[in-house]
């Protein structure tokens, strides 16, 4: 029934913009249940990635469906899996390793991505010491191999104390060690780089390739004219469909691999400067099929040394890494096609500023040299002292996530004059800037009925001093080279 499914879907879509998610994703999943096509999945998967509480427990069947999915990100879906798990597992360890035995969600959240709640962590860190502690651990093989998954996925994040430690390294082969700390890789050579912020940078990731991802959810095809000209009210932009875009800093290639099924006709280039974090990112879109994609290890400052243009450049999560982000970014518009578009996401300095709390907690990790134990010791001071602000970042899950989170070697966040100064010195036009949530971006042309293309610096300026958290994933705007 696609046309029943179709009305349900903007029925969902509607209900999320009037701020009723609960609603939301009843349509959606009716929708869903309907007609199981990739549109209906993205609808779903997006709603459950921001309310995970609202997941019901009859739905439990059909997220570990879509946990399984090839075409969803298990991230997006997996916290409102562990909201659906949590109430109903017991606290005695014995029973509760009984259960996750053999219980195909537990099992299928585990193997698939790392957990992301922090309660769940929480609970089975106390079931995977009692299980070594007590040396049932090889009663329970689906439940260990699970938890080595989950090691893997996480890095090793999950906290434990000296008996512990004392216990893994008597026994290091053991398949329950595993699930403490995932086997060691041998990373690739770095590679040197004369700026010395460069070069610690790139350091960092050979260790912590970041982010941690296996797939990604599948956007809707188009074509980045098509994309660019619904930013302009539908003024033809003049771009090809084949297009050359560049991913300036592509990190574990994430975003390339999202850029590549989003614009399957078009050529895209990766770069970044860490060689570890492009053999995973090879290696993760390697597994999912795309053959479009062009890996390069190349500092974003020497882009040049591509020989060519893009019509399209997107640079997210890393100007505010270098140690002159308005050169990089010159340097980006330098190569970029008169008529071309860039794509920026930018740390807020006012959204960071709870992050800067959190850093302040943890200033003398800072001045250590980093390793996995820096990094858990910062873990467990912030799960003692700031879990409810910490529980809601992704990143803080893995130990490359609290890396690149709380103890990067640099960063140099914006506000807006300054991202407007850029956009000036830089000859760039502002094509539009992102909001967060569909509800988000309908209240903003309810209060702004001026501003349709969300062009308006002031009123963005204005609605983050309203609401100062609101980019704490960072601005995300679309700027544009003039065509004459």
């Amino acid at each position: 029934m696609p046309n029943q499914s179709s009305e349900l879907l903007e029925s969902a879509r509607a209900l999320d913009e009037a701020g009723r998610p609960a609603e939301a994703l009843e349509a959606a999943w009716n929708a869903l249940r309907l007609a199981p096509d990739d549109e209906a999945k993205r609808v779903v998967v997006q709603l459950l990635a921001f309310n995970p509480r609202l997941a019901r427990p009859e739905w439990r069947e059909d997220i570990a469906s879509l946990i399984d999915d090839s075409a969803v990100e298990p991230t997006s879906v997996a916290r409102a899996g562990w909201h659906i798990l949590l109430p109903s597992l017991p606290g005695v360890p014995e029973a509760l390793a009984e259960r996750i035995e053999s219980d195909e969600l537990a099992l299928r959240l585990l193997d698939q991505t790392y957990v992301a709640v922090l309660e769940a962590e929480e609970t089975l860190t106390r079931l995977r010491r009692w299980l070594l502690m007590t040396g049932r651990w090889a009663e329970f093989p689906n439940l260990v191999a699970a938890l080595a998954a989950q090691a893997g996925h996480n890095g090793g994040a999950w906290l434990f104390d000296s008996e512990e430690k004392a216990a893994i390294e008597a026994g290091p082969d053991a398949p329950i060690a595993r699930a403490y700390r995932p086997r060691p890789s041998v990373p690739p050579p770095g590679a040197d780089y004369p700026d010395p912020v460069t070069r610690s940078v790139a350091d960092q990731y050979l260790d912590w390739p970041y982010p941690a991802w296996s797939r990604v959810t599948a956007p809707a095809p188009t074509t980045l004219p098509a994309e660019v000209d619904a930013m302009d009210e539908g003024r033809p932009s003049g771009l090809p469909a084949t297009a050359q875009i560049l991913v300036a800093g592509c990190g574990t290639g994430r975003e390339a691999a999202l850029i590549a099924l989003r614009f399957p006709d078009s050529r895209v280039t990766a770069i970044d400067l860490s060689p570890a974090s492009l053999s995973y990112a090879a290696e993760r879109c390697a597994a999912g099929g795309l053959r479009n994609i062009d890996f390069r290890l190349l500092d974003l400052n020497r882009v040049t040394e591509l020989g060519r243009t893009f019509h399209f450049i997107t640079c997210s999560g890393v100007l505010h890494h270098l140690p002159d982000p308005e050169a990089g970014w010159a340097a980006l518009a330098g190569v970029l096609e008169p008529g071309g578009v860039i794509r920026i996401m930018l740390y807020s300095k006012l959204a960071r500023l709870r992050i800067r709390a959190a850093q302040a907690q943890i200033a003398d990790l800072r001045d250590r040299p980093v390793d996995d134990e820096v990094l858990r010791e910062a873990r467990r001071r912030l799960i003692e002292t700031a879990a409810e602000s910490m529980g809601s970042s992704l990143d803080f899950f893995t130990l490359g996530g609290v890396h690149d989170l709380l103890l990067h070697r640099h960063e140099d966040p914006f506000d807006v004059p300054r991202i407007v100064r850029a956009l000036d010195a830089l000859g760039l036009e502002l094509l539009a800037f992102e909001l967060p949530t569909p509800f988000h971006r309908a209240r903003y042309l309810r209060e702004h009925p001026h501003d349709p293309l969300f062009r308006d610096v002031r009123a963005w300026a204005a609605l983050e001093k309203q609401e100062p958290f609101l980019f704490r994933s960072m601005y995300r705007f679309w700027c544009r080279k003039p065509a004459g």
